[in-house]
């Protein structure tokens, strides 16, 4: 880590994240340095189960669930760690926030910003009553939606998640047998 000016710059594995120093504490994107720790740290558990081939960022690629932390977000495209990835900085890549879910394999209704954040806005939605002010159903209004059926392309955030959902029911079920007989 290193003081440029009034600018903190940290090289954490997962790229160059610049951050201006607000009242004196040691910040990145609005962030605790251990939050970027956090994702760097995920990012080099990934690299080791891998043999050590992958360079963080694309292990972070590999499987895009491990850039969202509990404070924080992985920008998949440049590895800057945000709070929440904005399309103010989507656009910077030339790139919208469903092009960007659809290019790393996220599902289409992931939010993109950290959990934390995103249990804020849950409890703020709920708070407020949000759903009971929502009138429309897109799929009683639009036929299109109601012919689909439900068919949807499965992200690779779905596919990497059932994966490990069969494994677990797999040992699981293994152990089972094991104790019953």
């Amino acid at each position: 880590m290193a003081v440029i000016g009034r600018r903190i710059v940290a090289d954490r594995g997962v790229g160059l994240v610049q951050s201006p120093v607000p009242r004196g504490r040691a910040t990145v994107s609005g962030l605790a340095a251990a939050a970027v720790t956090k994702v760097a740290r995920a990012a080099t558990r990934f690299v080791l189960a891998n043999g050590g081939a992958l360079d963080p960022l694309a292990a972070l690629r590999a499987d895009p669930r491990q850039a969202v932390q509990e404070d924080s977000i992985c920008c998949l495209v440049c590895g800057r760690v945000f709070r929440q990835l904005t399309n103010t900085h989507l656009r910077g890549h030339d790139i919208s926030a469903p092009e960007y879910k659809r290019r790393f394999g996220y599902n289409r209704g992931r939010p993109l910003m950290c959990r934390a954040l995103q249990r804020l806005y849950v409890e703020r939605a709920v708070r407020s009553g949000l759903a009971g002010r929502i009138r429309r159903r897109p799929i009683l209004f639009e036929p299109e939606l109601r012919r689909l059926g439900g068919c949807r392309a499965i992200a690779l955030e779905e596919m990497l998640t059932r994966r490990e959902a069969r494994r677990r029911a797999g040992r699981l079920g293994g152990a089972v047998e094991a104790t019953t007989r």
